[in-house]
């Protein structure tokens, strides 16, 4: 089995457990939204809660509208004190998977899949940044020389791209592009042909879904949509 099968295998059950909770989060979303001109209610089932200090807690359930002409979507996952943690989703009102991230501290950090109409477009690892000091230092390994590189990176609460990431066709699932990075450093990148039919529908992705417009930035954490979790 290759490593293509086995990503997709492990979609489909994660897409089967988002299926399994997105009924109950999508009537709560609409409860939510009969309350005119109130952002949050009291919590059910165990969604959306806030402990004592107001820090949000567990699982939340957002349902993102319409905003800047890009379309709504649901989104959902773990809070500890406040931050973002474990496994997060990202979907259509479709209910069709546009991501699944791992977070960390409130940033991306781990396995990250990325999809376009539902099918895998991109997988790769994101490197979080939470330490409390100005700058941090990384060590580079060239893939190359194999010799090791001290790097002094800003170490404000964000995330680099790390490792390898693979770029595929969602059409017709054909791998197209490979990138290896070290915290956000492109070392090398390979192109792949894809079969003739499936020439057509290529399209190799500049940017990653949540990428895109000065409001949508999840790097830096200056978000202005209060009701997204993108921040």
């Amino acid at each position: 089995m290759n490593a293509f099968n086995i990503i997709m295998i492990n979609c489909k059950r994660l897409l089967f457990l988002a299926w399994l909770l997105l009924p109950a989060m999508s009537l709560f979303a609409q409860k939510q939204s009969a309350v005119k001109g109130k952002k949050e209610t009291a919590a059910d089932d165990n969604l959306n809660n806030r402990d004592t200090k107001q820090r949000k807690q567990g699982m939340w359930f957002y349902d993102i509208p319409v905003h800047f002409g890009d379309p709504g979507y649901y989104e959902f996952g773990s809070y500890k004190d406040d931050l973002k943690t474990g496994l997060w989703y990202k979907m259509t009102r479709d209910q069709q998977l546009i991501a699944i991230e791992n977070f960390k501290l409130d940033v991306p950090d781990g396995p990250a899949q990325y999809f376009e109409n539902g099918r895998l477009a991109s997988v790769g690892t994101y490197r979080g940044i939470y330490t409390p000091y100005d700058f941090d230092t990384v060590l580079i390994v060239s893939p190359i020389s194999l010799e090791d590189t001290m790097v002094i990176i800003p170490a404000e609460r964000g995330y680099t791209k790390h490792g390898t990431w693979r770029y595929y066709d969602p059409a017709s699932g054909h791998l197209i592009l490979e990138r290896e990075y070290q915290v956000d450093y492109l070392l090398k990148e390979k192109k792949f042909t894809l079969p003739q039919r499936a020439e057509e529908s290529k399209a190799i992705p500049t940017k990653l879904p949540h990428e895109g417009g000065k409001d949508r930035g999840w790097n830096t954490g200056k978000g202005k949509n209060k009701n997204s979790l993108i921040k």
